[in-house]
């Protein structure tokens, strides 16, 4: 991945998506990255247990401020709502934040769950799309969706939109595989 791709991953196993997630934010750590991951299907502590698993010491990275893991309630619904500025505002300052500390970029991952668990799917579908806009400055992101929740989605349809409104696709198989689309 490359400064302002904006990637879609498709997952049904958790562990297909620790294991795509976790690779690519140590990457970016070990590259002199900053790496945010904004829990939302998980807790926080749940994601930092599921690290210590991959055997990388993400421990000393937080320690350092160089990895963040964020609950989605201070960062994508705020007091029970969403707000698009808002978020948007988040991650611009996180990246001036980033670049100010000296850090090399940005990776940033979220687990997308927490939108349909408050019924806010219009409201997903609106910052994917201008995520997809704004992302001018170099940032690279990976979009984290559980299959099952977006099939129930307007008959599937949903899985379009979304594709639509990334850079780039990652299906993650039940054997574990990757299938990339680009």
């Amino acid at each position: 991945m490359k400064p302002k791709d904006h990637v879609v991953m498709f997952y049904s196993d958790p562990e297909d998506k620790h294991q795509v997630l976790f690779t690519y934010l140590k990457a970016g750590l070990e590259n002199g990255e900053t790496a945010a991951y904004v829990a939302g299907d998980e807790t926080p502590n749940e994601i930092r247990e599921a690290m210590k698993q991959l055997g990388t010491n993400f421990e000393r990275y937080e320690r350092e401020g160089a990895l963040r893991i964020i609950d989605y309630k201070e960062w994508f619904i705020i007091d029970g709502k969403f707000d698009l500025v808002r978020t948007m505002s988040l991650l611009m300052e996180m990246h001036k934040e980033v670049k100010a500390r000296g850090f090399k970029g940005l990776r940033f991952t979220g687990e997308m769950a927490c939108f349909f668990k408050h019924g806010l799917v219009k409201e997903l579908v609106e910052y994917q799309e201008s995520l997809h806009r704004v992302l001018e400055v170099p940032i690279t992101v990976i979009c984290a969706y559980n299959s099952d929740m977006v099939a129930k989605y307007r008959n599937g349809e949903l899985y379009l939109e979304l594709i639509k409104a990334h850079g780039a696709v990652i299906f993650t198989g039940s054997k574990g595989g990757v299938i990339k689309s680009y």
